[in-house]
Parts: C-alpha cells; structure tokens; sequence
C-alpha cells in the first residue's frame, strides 16, 4: 500500500522508521529492522530514491547512539543517501542488546543481498519486472537500475559489514544469532566474490572463524557453518586458476565439515554426508572410465576439488600431532553414504572403484583400461606430469579414497562385513577391475621413491602414497593375479631385509606380506600359518643378526654414525612389528609353548589371527641394551669409552618394540614394566620422543594387563604436566622431537596424555582418585593452546557426559588444591579419595601464588560455564560454609589469614596460601557466570514476545525461577551474615581481603538492593558504604556510554577481579 502514497507520505514514514530503529522498546526496533529489509527492496523505493536525494534528511539521529558506523575507512562522512543510511541502520543493529532484534538484523540483510545478486543474474528489477535496457544503455545508467545500485550500495560497506558479521556470528552467545549472522555472512562473502571485490573477499579470518563455528555448541550453528564452507568451496568451480585461498578453503572443508558425518545429532550427520557426496564423491563417480577426457576438459575443475580436498586428508593425517581421525572421518562419511543408498549400494561402490581405479592410474602414468580390454600399461605420455601439481593431488587423493573405501568394506575383527548388502569380494568382481593395477602402482612408486631424479620435497608424498597402495593390497592381495603377487612379494621382502624400506611403509609392508602369501598360498597345501611364521621367524632372526653387527661396528668405532642410527630405528621398528603378527585382544599371552591359537578363528582382515611369533631371548637382550640414555660397549678400550650416548630416535623404537614384545608375554611385561615407566618420572631427563612412546606403550599394557599397570597411574598423570618442571635444552633435539623451533617440546607428550587418560577413563580401565582430576584441570591453563583447548574439549565434553557432577564435586577441592593449601582438611581428603595408598599427588603443578592467579582463573571459568543451575547452587553454598564459614573459626589457616596482619601474612607460606584461597573464593562468589539462572538474565530487557515456546521451554523456566528464588534467600539468610561477621574481623586486622569482600557484598546489594535493605536495617553504616559504592560504580558505566561504549551482545567472559 505504501507504493499508493506520496512521496511525503512515504519520507514521513522512512523518518517514523528511523525512529523505531532508535526505541527503547525492542518489539519497536524489532519492527523498524524487518520494515528496513522489505523497502529495500520495493520499487517504490528505488523511484523516489533515483529522483531526490533530499530524502536522507528523515534520519538524524547519530550513529554512535544505536550502532556501529557503515565504514571504518578514512572517508568518515555520515552517509548521505537513503540507501546507505538505511543499510547502515541494519548493520548498527547487528549489536542490539536485543537478541531477537540482533537476529532478524541479520535475517533482513541476507535477504536484501540475496534479492540483490539475484535480481541482478537475471537482469530484473528488484520487483521481478524484466530490465528494459539495452546492454549499452545498461552500461552507461546501471547505477539507476535498483538491483545494481542496491549491490553497489552494499558493497560500499562491504568491509566493515562482514567484519560485524564475523563478529557476530563468532562471539554472540545466542544460537539464532549466530545462525542467521552466518546466512548473511555467507551472503555478503559470495558478493564479494561474484563482483570481483577484493576489499571484502573471503579472507583468513573468514575461515578460520568458519572453521571454529563448525564445532560450535548448536546444532543449526554448526549446520549454517558447514553449509557455509561447502558453497564457498564450490564458489571457485569457475576459477581455472588455483589459489592460496581455494587451498585454505579445502583444508578448512577436509578437517572441519568432514568430521561432522560422526556428529552426534542425527541431522549434522545427514548434512555432512550430503555436502560429502555432493562435493567429493557426486564428481569422482561422474568420472568412470572417461576420467582422462573429462579432466582435460574446461569444466573440470570440479573434479580436480573432490580430489585435492581428499589429498588433504592424506597430507593431514601424516603431520605430527596432525589429526588422525581425517581418514577415520572419510571412512565414516563412505559407510554412511552406502547406508543411504539403499539397494542402490552395489552400484555405488562398483562405479565408486572404478573410477578410483581410472584416477589412480592415470596419476602414475598407467593405461586405464579395465580387464575386459587388455592388462594395464605404462603411458610415456603421461610420465612426464607426474608431479605436476593437479596429478600430484589426483594420486594422493585416490589412493586416500581406496584405502578408505576397501578399509569400509573389509570385514571387521568379528568376521562380519561393516555393510550388510556388499562385500569386498562382490565390488570387486562386479566392477571388473584389472587388479594387477595394485602391483604395477606399487612398482612404479617403489621406482619413484627409490630414483635419484625425483626431487626430495616430492618424496614424503610418494612415501604416503607409497602406505596407502600397501594398505590397500594387504585388503586385496587375494584378488591380484598370481604371477603380479609373486612379484610384488619378492618386492616388498627385499626392501625388507635390506632394510631400505622407510619405517612409515613396515606396518603395512608387514600386512601386504601376509595377505599376499594367502594369495600364493591358495593353489598349495602348504598352511598358511606355518609358512608365514616362517619367513617371519627368519625376517626376526635377520633383525637379530644386523643389531648385532651394529653393536659390533659400534664397538670398533666408539660412536654411533648416522647410517647406524638410521638402521637401528628400522631394525628395532621391524622386529616389532613382527612380532605382532596374529596379535589378537582375546589371545592368553600364557599360551606361549603354542605356534597358534586354536580358539581364535582367522578373518579376511586378519587371516593369521592367533599366529604367535616370538623374539629370541638374544633379540630381547639386544632391545633392552638399547634402552638405557648410554650404549654399553662390549669390549671397551678405555674407561672412558665404556658408553656411548644413546640417539633418542634409536630409544624411542626400542622402548615400542619391547612394549609390543610384552603385549605378547605377561612375563615379561611384570619384568620391564618398572623400566618403561621410569622414562614417565617427571625428575628424569626423559627426551619428548622417548616419554611419548612410553606414555603409549603403558597406555596398551594397561588394556591389556590393567592390575599389573594400575600402580604405575602415578606416573602416567604425571605426563598431563611433561617438561613443567625442568628447563628444556633447545639445542638438544633427537630426530623424533616433536619441534624444532624451541617451542613447548613436551606438548606432544601432553596431548597423547590426555587423550590415552581420557580413553582409559571412558572405558573404566583406570578411575578418578587422589588428586588425578585436578591434575586433568590443570592441563585447562596450560601454556600451550592446543593442549589446552584439547583438555577443556575432554572435560566438557565425554568426561562429563560420563560422570555430569565431576566439576561441581571437584570444584571447592580445586580452590585449596590449586593455591597449595595442604594443611586444611579438605585438601587432605582430596588427596586421599579413592586413592587405596597408591594416591596421585600434585608435585610439579605450579597454579598458587598471586603471579598465576590468571591461570586459576581460567579453569574457574571453565568449571562454571559447564554446571548446571543445581550445580552452582550447590557450589555457591559450599564455597560459602567451608571457605567463608571456615574463616570464622577460632583456628586453622583460614581464620589465621583474616586475623594476622599484612606483615606476618607474607613471611608464612601456609598463611600466604590461606590468603589465596580466600582471595579465589571472593572473587569466584563475585563472577556473574555462578549467578543461577544467569542464562536468561540478557533477556530481561528483550521484551519481544515468545509465541512458539515449548512446554518443555517453559518448564525450564520455571524450574530456574524456582532455583532463583532458593538462591536469592540462600544469599539473604545465610551469606550476608557471614559477610558481614568477616568483615568485622577483617577490619580489625586491616587485612587487604576487605576489598574484595565489599566487591562482593556490592555486587549483592545491586541485585538484590531492596532486599538487602531489610536485612541491613540494623547496619546503617555498612548499608552507607554500599551505597557510596553502588554510586561510584554507576557513575563508572555511565562515564562509559558517554565516551560511546557500544553494548556488546558477545560472550562475557569470567571477571573475578
């Protein structure tokens, strides 16, 4: 109806708008935002807005009041069309305090970019009516069409609109919020890119904040963030050229939207699995047996994206300290996507390997055709780009999709195939693949690694490949050709035995081997078993007999050359490996008189489940010597020459392969288990390498033999603060450390401690006792991000979805355990729960003192923000009797700390510590985050009516009034008391604590001031001082507004000062 009006009429009206945008009652600005988003786009708009500029004097109301300026550039001037103070006022309102207005600011800017962009693809008004320009005439008046002014107009605000975005949809603490700012994010980005514009295109930030909400809390968060990288991926389809930011984008795709396919809410795992086919396997099946026609093709690009985002995968899961459940995630997404198919599942796994088979040989320079056709090939053509750039990204990316499509397809430990209507065998015989293609690949990235013309920055990548192509034969070595696995046997046994095969490619060399014997095997009656343990007891006695030349060189020289150390880590990694041959979970390791295990029935993943092979008590020795930070010699010269330094690469394999020697034999395991877990004693000047490898052999020895391990625990939760209390020699760094750059050499060791800890906690093979989980707290204020951030994900996330009340039991522990308050009794029985003399203490945790009050305060923080309403209260109640109650006492450290004076405090560490505690509880008291029911406080002013809310909702709402109230006389009756008695004590000692107890008595009075009013009657002098302090602080805030302090509707943050 507005298009009937005058132009006054409707100027009147943009000003009464304007109006709204600014109304203390969000239900008005709610209107103004969502009116705002529908002009906009109306053409009667755009009429008045092409005939007078005059119009821009309905607003004049500054910027700084409701929201943040359109542009931060130099060019400051207040916008001067209606247009731009229209999307301004949109953009200001980004911040509301309000969360639905904040919402539906969003919402309206998504949909005006969207109505924009596509008006203009199609050449229309923003009305729907067809342009009636011509392409010349268009040319020269395009900023007098609607659609291009209205995305001219949105660009000119670009920057500063996606940066308040990002914002938004980054820190907000409502999930609408951070949804709908996401859409419109998405919007403003894909903009950017269709208009070429730099200033605003998708940047670091971008990604790296995408990245972040794909693990976001919210369901449709997460879902809006995975759809948002998905189509920005798919965006650089028309770009032939490959950049910097297409390479982020697949990362960021591969290692955060991929992962979601093991969500746990159903509806994230079918979004991830349908982006996954749409972007990776819809283009790879497209491909089939035509994949050399359409990779040269102009629109290939899609292809080329499917296949460098699988690359990556690859590349990831080979990093150090990389993520390895890239791969795991992909075998998700393929099993899950079978699942969905239904009956259709044969045909997509047939057409799914052939074309990973065409791709496949096409990156090595192999023919392509089936084994209908003729037997496979090497193309001289296609030799010369084998590392060319997109050939290198095809051939990791397929033989990354291979070894997880045949790892999908494998049977399990139990015998059972993981897809009920398809098995390896069918897909196999149903695609009609020439297998010697397996072989001949195998051949040829032997060639490459082995070449001197390949450069070496290429071969790390040839060596991946190289372990997926082992991977995949040791799946499906029963299927190739008898004579191409005689010769890939004979291959992969010599560079065996010449131990020139890398130690990333032994563990799947190992696997090939026995699968391919099962393959030689078939026509013979010779058993499998014996056979494989021969060439194993043989390889095994190979070993032995180059470790002992090695002693022997060794002894001759006095040192250890590089050719030795790089022999010996082999050496020592093969004859582990060996060793677990046949190696099952339900073998009796008592059985060792038996060459196999005849309860233990073979599988297709395992054909020689239950074989025992057995290292000579020579090979054991020989590991053993090379355990210790010095070798021995056997017939020194000198007594100086007695030892020579052990290599930390060449102990770090030594203390795996003993540990996997004594998976296999109880017996040993009782005799070596004292030694590995000494290089685990934090006084010991264990490498980082070293450590780790020990942290991970007692982590499988405590599965396997959990009472023998389980006195030793003392030991392994020591490694959650590896390296915290010795000085690190940087220039000291074996060839296994995990940095090379002096940073945080332990980290590794703390990571690979939570998560064996955490995986031990889960599966109940250790408990919680002494003093365990708040060593696991500790880990929260670590210096290091990532280990950080690891153990919050940990405790937050399965630890306490296992046992939901292990922060708030813990947390009043944790004030006196992290400030070393040792002489009260509650630390005493922390200490001692649970711990049947065998306790795990706190020695090397350094969180007491004022100078690590922030470190406290994080794991404060942490432990906070994931209680529950009943929780807090419960804390809160607690704090109050043990700590504040405690103070009152006639003795004890707590009530010598509020009594001595400030002097006598700091010469007495038990009393400094007291202090601390005192300090910490305050101030925790005093945090807006223990506040019950503090979820639905921002919402108090938003007084938009909620139609659509759930019974569910409502009950929530009531039960957290219900504990408001219990709270709020919790406070009234029983806190304010002890306040009030401590203060008198305090005063009387003049103690610096008195500070902040009258933080927190003022920040009761602001919240509760009327109530306090009547409980204070009796206190006129305390109720002036609280009033004094209540004035003070508001002249603080106001002070603030007036400089131009916007309200930020972000996550707050614990402040405890």
């Amino acid at each position: 109806c507005a298009e009937q009006l005058s132009s006054l009429e409707r100027s009147n009206i943009l000003r009464f708008i304007g109006d709204m945008c600014v109304s203390k009652i969000s239900s008005h600005r709610l209107l103004a935002v969502e009116l705002i988003g529908e002009i906009l786009t109306t053409g009667w708009f755009w009429k008045d807005h092409e005939k007078t500029a005059q119009l821009a004097a309905w607003m004049f109301t500054p910027f700084s009041i409701f929201g943040e300026k359109a542009s931060n550039e130099a060019d400051d001037a207040e916008p001067s069309t209606p247009s731009s103070i229209l999307l301004s006022a949109l953009q200001g309102r980004l911040a509301d305090k309000s969360p639905t207005v904040r919402a539906r600011a969003a919402m309206s800017l998504s949909q005006v970019v969207k109505k924009a962009s596509l008006a203009k693809e199609e050449n229309r008004n923003l009305d729907g009516t067809i342009i009636a320009y011509t392409p010349s005439k268009l040319n020269e008046d395009s900023s007098k069409v609607p659609s291009r002014a209205l995305t001219d107009g949105l660009c000119k605000i670009g920057t500063s609109l996606v940066e308040a975005l990002r914002k938004r949809a980054s820190t907000d603490e409502k999930a609408t919020v951070r949804k709908a700012s996401i859409v419109a994010w998405l919007q403003m980005l894909s903009l950017a890119h269709r208009e070429n514009k730099e200033e605003f295109i998708v940047s670091g930030l971008d990604i790296s904040a995408l990245c972040q909400l794909c693990n976001d809390s919210s369901v449709a968060t997460r879902k809006a963030a995975a759809d948002a990288l998905t189509k920005l991926v798919k965006a650089n389809y028309e770009n032939e050229e490959y950049t910097s930011q297409a390479s982020s984008l697949e990362l960021a795709w591969a290692h955060t939207v991929l992962p979601l396919v093991s969500d746990a809410e159903i509806t994230c795992v079918t979004k991830a699995v349908e982006f996954f086919s749409e972007l990776v396997l819809d283009p790879i099946m497209e491909l089939g047996r035509d994949a050399a026609d359409k990779l040269t093709d102009d629109g290939s690009t899609r292809y080329f994206v499917a296949l460098r985002i699988l690359s990556k995968l690859s590349e990831g899961s080979k990093e150090a300290g990389g993520s390895r459940n890239g791969t795991g995630s992909l075998q998700t997404a393929l099993q899950k996507s079978f699942v969905i198919a239904g009956s259709n599942c044969k045909s997509l796994v047939k057409n799914l390997l052939r074309a990973v088979y065409h791709v496949g040989a096409i990156s090595l320079g192999l023919d392509r055709r089936s084994s209908l056709d003729s037997t496979l090939s090497h193309d001289e053509y296609l030799e010369s780009d084998l590392f060319e750039m997109n050939t290198a990204s095809m051939r990791a990316g397929a033989w990354c999709l291979l070894d997880a499509l045949t790892c999908t397809l494998v049977q399990s430990s139990d015998g059972k195939s993981s897809l009920p209507n398809v098995s390896l065998s069918q897909a196999v015989r149903s695609s009609q693949v020439d297998l010697s293609f397996l072989t001949l690949s195998f051949q040829k990235l032997r060639a490459l690694t082995n070449s001197d013309d390949v450069p070496s920055d290429k071969k790390p990548s040839l060596t991946s490949t190289s372990r997926a192509c082992l991977m995949v034969i040791a799946r499906m070595g029963n299927f190739v050709p008898h004579y191409d696995a005689e010769t890939c046997y004979n291959d992969i046994l010599k560079d065996l035995e010449s131990f020139t095969m890398p130690v990333e490619l032994i563990s799947s060399a190992v696997g090939a081997l026995v699968t391919l014997t099962k393959r030689l095997l078939e026509d013979s009656n010779t058993e499998m078993y014996i056979e494989c343990e021969a060439w194993a007891t043989r390889l095994l006695a190979h070993c032995e007999q180059t470790i002992d030349s090695c002693f022997s060189s060794i002894a001759n020289r006095g040192l250890i050359a590089r050719g030795d150390n790089k022999l010996l880590s082999r050496a020592l990694y093969f004859v582990g490996e060996l060793s677990m041959i046949g190696f099952s979970s339900q073998e009796d390791s008592s059985c060792l008189s038996k060459k196999k295990i005849n309860d233990i029935t073979p599988t297709d993943k395992d054909p020689v489940r239950g074989l025992l092979i057995q290292p000579s008590k020579r090979l054991i020795h020989l590991v053993k010597l090379m355990l210790p930070s010095s070798i021995p010699l056997p017939n020194p010269n000198a007594t100086e020459n007695a030892f020579v330094p052990t290599p930390s690469s060449i102990r770090a394999h030594a203390f795996v392969a003993l540990g996997k020697f004594c998976l296999r034999n109880e017996a040993l395991a009782k005799e070596n288990l004292n030694i590995i877990a000494r290089e685990l004693d934090q006084d010991s000047n264990t490498d980082p390498a070293v450590m780790s490898n020990c942290l991970m052999v007692m982590g499988d020895m405590c599965v396997r033999y959990t009472n023998l391990v389980d006195k030793f625990l003392v030991n392994m939760a020591g490694c959650l603060q590896a390296g915290e209390k010795k000085l690190i020699d940087v220039n000291s760094k074996s060839n296994l450390s995990i940095t090379s750059d002096g940073s945080i050499p332990y980290a590794m060791v703390k990571k690979n401690a939570i998560l064996l800890l955490s995986s031990l906690l889960l599966q109940d093979y250790i408990k919680w006792r002494g003093l365990f989980v708040h060593r696991f707290l500790a880990a929260v204020a670590d210096e290091d991000d990532e280990v950080s951030c690891l153990a919050q994900t940990t405790l937050r996330g399965p630890l306490l979805e296992k046992q939901p009340n292990l922060l708030s039991n813990s947390f009043v522990g944790a004030v006196f355990v992290f400030n070393n308050c040792k002489a009260h009794p509650l630390y005493i029985a922390e200490a001692s729960a649970g711990g049947n003399g065998m306790g795990i203490d706190f020695e090397g945790v350094l969180l007491d003192g004022a100078d690590r009050y922030h470190k406290r305060l994080e794991i404060y923080e942490m432990m906070i923000t994931n209680m529950s309403d009943e929780q807090k209260l419960e804390v809160t109640a607690r704090l109050v009797k043990e700590v504040l109650g405690g103070a009152l006492e006639t003795s004890g450290d707590l009530a010598a700390a509020c009594k001595l004076p400030p002097s006598s405090r700091l010469v007495n560490k038990r009393i400094e510590s007291a202090t601390n505690v005192l300090t910490d509880t305050l101030d925790i008291l005093t945090s807006p985050e223990i506040k019950v029911g503090r979820i639905g406080t921002d919402d108090e002013q938003d007084d938009v009516a909620s139609t659509n809310e759930s019974k569910r909702d409502q009950r929530n709402l009531h039960e957290q009034r219900l504990l408001s109230k219990i709270s709020r006389k919790h406070l009234l009756e029983i806190v304010i008391p002890i306040l009030c008695n401590l203060k008198t004590v305090l005063e009387a000692s003049k103690s610096p604590l008195l500070k902040n107890l009258m933080q927190y008595l003022g920040y009761i009075f602001r919240t509760f001031k009327a109530e306090v009013n009547e409980h204070l009657a009796n206190n006129p002098t305390l109720l002036q001082e609280l009033e004094y302090d209540c004035k003070r602080n508001r002249k603080k805030k106001d002070s603030k507004s007036i400089l131009g302090v916007s309200i930020n509707g972000g996550k707050r943050r614990v402040s405890m000062q």
